[in-house]
């Protein structure tokens, strides 16, 4: 079965003049960018995510500051702390997640392979679950 999430080291080349970060098509993600969006100036203890898409790809970065992200596929769960000039996170497909613990100057990137259509979103954890024991049957 194919992973569903995994992490990409990004590169963070520095010289006097500052930083840059560079995640590339084929070399981090692979799909074609549809659409992106941003969260920024989150309150703290909020949470955000708590949803599923039934198909779409995402590639997550932070931008700066840092906050904590878990998957869940409906098996198996897993948690990664997302930090500026950290790593990038591939997220694909069927795929429950959650964000929190954001920091007060918390900005992180989503590229997506596709224009937002509710109809897709999933926003009830018990009909996740059962589409994702559907899907592994």
């Amino acid at each position: 079965m194919k992973r569903k999430w995994y992490t990409k080291q990004i590169s963070h080349p520095s010289n006097m003049q500052g930083g840059l970060s560079v995640a590339e098509l084929g070399a981090h993600f692979d799909f074609k960018v549809e659409r992106i969006f941003y969260l920024q100036g989150i309150k703290e203890g909020e949470v955000r995510g708590n949803h599923a898409h039934e198909e779409l790809s995402q590639f997550i970065l932070c931008l700066a500051g840092s906050f904590l992200i878990e998957m869940d596929d409906g098996g198996s769960k897993e948690q990664v702390q997302m930090t500026a000039n950290g790593i990038g996170l591939f997220v694909d497909g069927l795929v429950w997640r959650k964000m929190w613990q954001f920091s007060s100057d918390a900005v992180m990137l989503v590229l997506c392979d596709r224009i937002y259509e509710q109809d897709l979103v999933i926003t009830d954890y018990s009909k996740f679950k059962q589409l994702a024991s559907e899907s592994r049957a």
